[in-house]
């Protein structure tokens, strides 16, 4: 049975990236993002992690020829624990394959049930280079007086919370033990203690900074390219001021993405192979301000592919080999009906296996969906991944290279890393995976909303003029 799990997760990995390649295509989507990350992340690196028992840095060990064979020992205190360890990588590997096949049949789903959209969106998608950017939107007031509300809010809690004073702090750390020090400072003063703080600025403050910044450059608005770089700047104080090397990294990268999509939309091995090299610059670069002496390429690759792959396993051997499946309990909603103390699975894991509650891993969705529901969640929470995420592309994709599709899809990057890192409601939701479209349209149906109004309320008046 294990054999077959493995066999199971590693055709299910193949025949999604067939699917990237002949299906979707190499264009630069939210859906492609999903499964381009997914493969990247928990492809051959999540199979080599249990294959070599959590050796650190195995598969960059096995290009750079120095492969030590050096088991985890978190690993392999795993598995002295687990009653039943080979049960748990089973679990893992056939969770990984119901995932894919969610995924794509969720995406599929909305392909059969809008196929006019989608047929549009593919011919957008075709053309997207030959186009010329465009501003989907004839007037700015509302996205103005939506940059200059999210601005308002985040200096408010910036100034209260004295953002700035706390990053010259943590970098003024030095000494013998700086790392200690700067990971006790870190958990202590990290990130803001305000939910709808830190709500905008993962959620909709980048959307919106995309938005302005395009939106005032094509219009040669002073006045809206003087509001959406303050808020960049703004945006940028909060990124920094978690003390997290992440949030800061992919707000520059969601910029960068932006950026590409103005010009092109089409993934080649060139664009692939220079976007992972400077994704890793960035990422490396924002690492050297937070983490003291960091060992290099190895760390990072250590730190993007095998933490979340490690997360993973943790969740696995939690349940329900130490814990029963929470059916339900690991949602707060769901746990108030039933009359129940909410305790959400991250927490039971940490607790399990590091003995406090304090402690939170990065953990791929389906996660979350196993603990709840078992291998009915993991098909459950991935049909709905693929199906939002081939949504929005059906949405707002059709027009082409608009500026209102760019700034989604900057936005939908960082809801798809969420996916990658924790539970599908919260990606949806904090993460902006579905909150910052929603934004998008709202903002959208006003400022045609109040175009109309006014060009009635200019019709009447001539009208009656004459």
């Amino acid at each position: 049975m294990l054999l077959l799990s493995y066999a199971a997760a590693a055709a299910a990995m193949f025949l999604a990236a067939l699917y990237l390649f002949f299906r979707l295509r190499l264009f630069l989507t939210t859906t492609t993002m999903l499964v381009g990350s997914l493969l990247l992340i928990y492809g051959p690196a999540f199979l080599s992690f249990t294959l070599s028992s959590g050796e650190r840095g195995f598969l960059f060990e096995l290009f750079t020829g120095t492969v030590g064979w050096q088991p985890n020992a978190f690993f392999l205190a795993l598995k002295t624990r687990v009653p039943d360890f080979d049960a748990v990588i089973i679990a893992m590997n056939f969770s990984i394959a119901l995932m894919y096949a969610g995924v794509v049949a969720g995406i599929e789903a909305v392909d059969r049930i809008v196929p006019h959209r989608i047929t549009k969106m593919r011919f957008a998608l075709a053309n997207w280079n030959a186009q010329v950017i465009h501003d989907d939107c004839e007037s700015h007031s509302s996205l103005l007086i939506t940059i200059s509300a999210v601005l308002l809010f985040m200096l408010f809690y910036s100034i209260k919370e004295n953002h700035v004073a706390t990053i010259w702090q943590f970098l003024s750390i030095h000494g013998d033990k700086e790392n200690v020090a700067r990971d006790a400072f870190r958990t202590q003063f990290g990130g803001s203690p305000s939910y709808a703080y830190r709500f905008v600025l993962s959620a909709i403050a980048p959307m919106v900074v995309i938005w302005g910044l395009l939106a005032g450059i094509l219009n040669k608005s002073r006045l809206l390219l003087f509001a959406a770089s303050s808020l960049l700047i703004a945006a940028m104080i909060g990124k920094f001021e978690t003390l997290s090397k992440a949030p800061p990294a992919f707000f520059v990268i969601q910029l960068m993405v932006a950026a590409v999509l103005a010009c092109t939309n089409r993934i080649t091995w060139r664009s692939a192979l220079g976007a992972i090299s400077l994704f890793a610059l960035v990422l490396y670069g924002v690492t050297r301000l937070t983490i003291y002496n960091p060992t290099g390429l190895e760390f990072i690759y250590y730190r993007v592919f095998e933490v979340e792959n490690q997360s993973l396993l943790e969740n696995f051997a939690t349940f329900p080999q130490m814990h029963p499946h929470m059916w339900g309990t690991n949602l707060r909603p769901a746990a108030m009906l039933m009359g129940v103390p909410y305790m959400p699975a991250y927490s039971i894991v940490a607790y399990t296996w590091h003995g406090t509650y304090d402690v939170t891993s990065p953990s791929l969705f389906i996660a979350d969906a196993w603990a709840d529901f078992s291998y009915a969640g993991v098909i459950a929470f991935s049909l709905i991944a693929g199906a939002v995420c081939r949504a929005i592309d059906a949405i707002f994709l059709m027009h082409g290279k608009t500026v209102t599709a760019v700034a989604v899809l900057g936005a939908t990057f960082m809801g798809v890393f969420t996916l990658l890192t924790t539970a599908l409601n919260t990606a949806l939701l904090s993460g902006g995976l579905l909150l910052a479209p929603i934004l998008v349209g709202l903002v959208v149906t006003a400022t045609r909303y109040f175009a109309r109004q006014h060009a009635t309320s200019s019709s009447v008046s001539t009208a009656l003029s004459d």
